[in-house]
């Protein structure tokens, strides 16, 4: 069983889950050739084999066949939904995923979810339970697959509304062809087995001769057509030679019109035939730009249905519809181009020009399939007529205002101008409002211009007439060279706007990477994400990440309502795209119904929580551009998230290593330094317990005094370790009052005088110290912990010279030592925890007595620093600010009161 376990046919599934489910597709001509019966036979011995099966979903028909299968595979009960009005039964997917099994069983895989559901279509959910590793088994139409829609809606005389994307059906593992013989299948419709076909068709136009025939036959080709490709995959794996023929690469052009749904299909069904890529491109010009939001809608539709089917969608910005397709069909090597050919009148296409016809004669080496269309309603209103929505009279208002002052400033000053140059001060207002306000304008300034100047200014004046025909030619020049200064001027402007755009789009990516680079706090990382995003696309934004117990919460948000945010139907939507990491909301295929729209923060091995944009009560529509900036704003951001939580790990680590190491050291250099006083203090007790009569009085004083020593030195080890603590956890503090240099001096002389054996302090302290402001008992610890560690790194019979002088506001203290030295490589060293020369690895220690003296005199605001001796040895100098004494400085103060009065 693939080492996988299960309980019973309702027990759960124990095992290493696969990463992705396989797909197995029973494909049919329609209903009634048993594709459900197929499927049911094919699970039942995948239950024998001992898998764990169940039936998510099944269209029973009332067949007794397929009730005696049902009966011995384990079924889950479909999920209600129901709102004021209606009630739906739909597939429990979450009690899919919950239970698990290896092998689910789902009818009807074109079927579209009933309102309210998570996903709008069910092979969405089946590509959520492929996703969870489990596989499925599932019916499907031939003419319920996408690509084909509009050959089936012609052979059969009606539109098919439910189908599946191509895209989805080239995942599948198998697809298994379930045929019956034409007459069967329409024998079991006469006989009233057959029930349903699918939304909105008439079974008893469907159910013909001809009709099935066709489908049978486009059945067979689509599954030869995958066994096709199987082998041909199959022979590259296996690096079989073979006659592979070289990929082309088909071109589709995609406008706003409904007709593009069907030149859409029909790239797809070319670019499968030919094992092509295909690419589907949209070429936006000041005159094809959306006019209006259903246009708008209609665009998005139609390039997500493109993407959908596999495309790689474009989206170009240029002056020339035909110049562009054809400059991005060369730079792809394309060798098809798809184009439909709208059927316009011939005085529209002289008019306007015919992209069709520009495409063929620059077309060379690039084969052009022409696809006639209908006319489309929306376009005759875009073309013939101009909504009110979109005319603006201002701009012409102002044009006739302009040319009407213009033509009264020449008729009282500019008389006596030659005729020539008052035309070409009528070109002003033709520049003006091409510049300002496009092309209608500026045709508009270029009309009403030579109206005047033909009525004010040509003779006979205050005439339309003209008395010398050559002034025909002038008019006709004069309006060639308005309508190309118009153009120039109209596509100058429209460029500025696409650089405008594309830099501001530029500038904000660039803005939010390199702040995102810069920025090291999550915080201060998810402020800048929020504050960029909301900018750039003009809409509030709220971002959701987990909390420490895995709960998403609402972490950052735009300024404005917040209650949108934070109210149960969004927080649910939040939760599954956090769980799926796919796309939801406004403009996507998933809970579409909801105004916003939630995108997953996700990087390639994890999601990091949820972006989401309030779209509601704004002036936006999700074209596929603005999702793609969408996007790539939240990808940006969930690469920033990951790199803040990848350097908080990275320090974590590392601190749990420096802790380690410290450990490590800590327990190494301890656990000799305590065995050794320990057991000292431990044989000397012994012996006076069990030979107290043996011991002379001078044997016991010696024992006592060694069980002193070893005490005293465990003291001063456990001194450094709690000094070391205050010191690392911020904990140290002064106790300042005044003390005597000398002492402090005596104090630690008395605490190393029994570890001085034969060596020798002297002391040079000069007389004129002043009294200092120090902490007495933290500095004879750090006095005690230099003394001893030249009295340890000292040969026997050696001098130690202990000297204290005032050097301008400063003490110097100075340890000299004649021991073997420091090598200057390890002078700046010394004072770290733990650190031990490779000289002295032999000698007792734990590394601290140093470290903690640099914390304390540093506490002090003084320095501590070592330096060689000359022939031998090393100093310890330890500097300390001077400061003055209370008594001293109140006379000086004194004084000066006195000498400034």
């Amino acid at each position: 069983m693939d080492n996988e376990q299960w309980e019973s046919s309702e027990g759960t599934i124990h095992s290493t889950e696969k990463k992705y489910g396989e797909l197995t597709v029973f494909l049919g001509a329609s209903s009634g050739v048993g594709k459900t019966y197929a499927m049911l036979e094919a699970a039942c011995i995948k239950q024998k084999e001992g898998q764990y099966v169940l039936i998510g979903w099944l269209e029973e028909y009332d067949r007794q066949e397929n009730k005696e299968r049902i009966k011995e595979l384990p079924n889950i009960k479909p999920r209600l939904i129901q709102d004021e009005e209606h009630h739906f039964f739909e597939m429990d997917i979450e009690e899919i995923l919950n239970r698990h099994p290896q092998l689910v069983l789902i009818d009807e895989l074109a079927h579209s979810n009933a309102p309210g559901s998570p996903r709008a279509k069910r092979y969405r959910d089946v590509e959520a339970i492929l996703m969870a590793g489990i596989d499925v088994y599932t019916t499907i139409n031939i003419y319920e697959v996408e690509s084909l829609k509009d050959i089936v809606s012609k052979i059969i005389g009606m539109e098919v509304n439910e189908t599946v994307p191509d895209k989805f059906l080239e995942h599948a593992s198998q697809i298994r062809l379930v045929d019956s013989p034409s007459d069967e299948i329409l024998r079991r419709f006469q006989e009233g087995k057959i029930r349903t076909i699918s939304k909105n068709i008439d079974a008893r136009k469907f159910f013909r001769l001809g009709n099935i025939i066709a489908l049978r036959e486009m059945a067979l080709r689509y599954a030869a057509g995958q066994v096709d490709q199987q082998l041909d995959e199959y022979m590259h794996s296996n690096k079989i030679p073979g006659p592979w023929p070289v990929s082309e690469k088909v071109m589709v052009c995609v406008s706003a019109s409904p007709f593009s749904k069907q030149l859409i299909r029909m790239a797809r069904q070319m670019a499968t035939s030919l094992k092509a890529e295909w690419i589907a491109v949209y070429v936006e010009t000041p005159r094809r730009l959306p006019k209006s939001e259903q246009e708008r809608l209609a665009l998005s539709s139609n390039l997500q249905l493109a993407e959908e089917l596999g495309a790689t969608v474009r989206t170009i910005i240029g002056n020339s519809v035909a110049e562009e397709i054809l400059e991005l069909a060369r730079s792809q090597n394309v060798k098809q181009i798809v184009i439909g050919k709208p059927r316009y009148s011939r005085i529209w296409e002289w008019m306007h020009g015919s992209v069709v016809n520009q495409v063929i004669r620059n077309s060379h080496e690039i084969s052009v399939h022409i696809i006639p269309g209908q006319v489309e309603r929306y376009n005759d209103i875009r073309h013939v007529t101009v909504s009110r929505e979109n005319l603006k009279w201002s701009p012409y208002f102002i044009i006739t205002a302009s040319v009407v002052l213009l033509t009264i400033l020449l008729r009282i000053f500019g008389l006596s101008f030659d005729l020539v140059n008052i035309a070409l001060l009528y070109l002003f207002p033709v520049l003006f409002g091409s510049v300002r306000w496009g092309i209608g304008p500026s045709f508009y300034a270029a009309g009403i211009g030579v109206l005047a100047f033909d009525y004010f200014f040509v003779p006979p004046v205050y005439s339309l007439t003209v008395s010398d025909l050559r002034y025909l030619i002038s008019f006709a020049v004069f309006l060639v060279v308005a309508t190309l200064t118009a153009s120039l001027a109209s596509r100058l402007r429209h460029q500025l706007l696409e650089v405008r755009q594309r830099e501001a789009i530029t500038s904000t990516l660039y803005a939010l990477s390199r702040q995102m680079t810069a920025v090291t706090d999550l915080s201060a990382a998810l402020k800048s994400m929020e504050r960029q995003i909301s900018e750039t696309i003009g809409a509030q934004v709220a971002i959701y990440l987990p909390s420490e117990t895995g709960e998403l919460r609402l972490t950052e948000f735009s300024s404005g309502d917040l209650n949108w945010g934070q109210r149960e139907p969004a927080m649910v939507i939040v939760k599954w795209v956090y769980r799926n990491g796919e796309i939801a909301g406004n403009g996507t295929h998933n809970l579409r119904d909801s105004p916003d729209l939630y995108l997953p923060l996700k990087t390639e091995d994890q999601i990091h929580g949820v972006l989401a944009v309030h779209l509601k009560n704004q002036d936006l529509v999700v074209t596929p551009d603005r999702m793609q900036l969408i996007e790539a704003l939240t990808s940006l951001s969930a690469m920033a998230i990951a790199r803040i939580k990848l350097q908080e790990e990275a320090k974590v680590v590392h601190l749990t290593a420096e802790s380690e190491r410290l450990r490590t050291a800590l327990l190494d250099s301890i656990s000799h330094e305590l065995r050794t006083p320990l057991a000292t203090i431990i044989g000397s007790v012994t012996a006076l317990i069990d030979g107290d009569a043996v011991f002379s009085s001078n044997d016991r004083h010696e024992l006592l005094s060694t069980i002193r020593e070893g005490a005293m030195r465990m003291n001063r080890l456990v001194t450094n370790l709690l000094g070391m603590v205050r010191i690392e956890s911020g904990m140290l503090r002064l106790r300042k009052h005044w003390c005597d240099l000398e002492d402090i001096v005596g104090v630690a002389l008395t605490q190393v005088k029994d570890s001085l054996q034969n060596r020798v302090i002297r002391l040079a302290i000069d007389e004129s110290i002043p009294p200092i402001e120090v902490d007495d008992v933290l500095l004879e610890q750090v006095l005690v912990n230099v003394l001893n560690n030249a009295i340890k790194y000292s040969p026997d019979r050696s001098e130690i010279v202990l000297s204290a002088k005032k050097n301008i506001n400063v003490i110097e203290i100075s340890i000299r030592d004649e021991g073997a030295g420091i090598p200057p490589l390890e002078l700046g060293r010394i004072f770290s925890k733990f650190y031990r020369g490779e000289s002295t690895r032999n000698i007792p220690g734990t590394g601290l007595g140093l470290a903690i003296c640099k914390g304390i005199i540093e506490a002090h605001e003084g320095t501590i620093r070592a330096t060689e001796n000359s022939p031998k040895g090393t100093i310890i100098t330890i500097s300390i600010p001077l400061f003055d004494p209370p008594l001293l400085r109140n006379e000086n103060l004194q004084e000066e009161g006195v000498k400034t009065s």
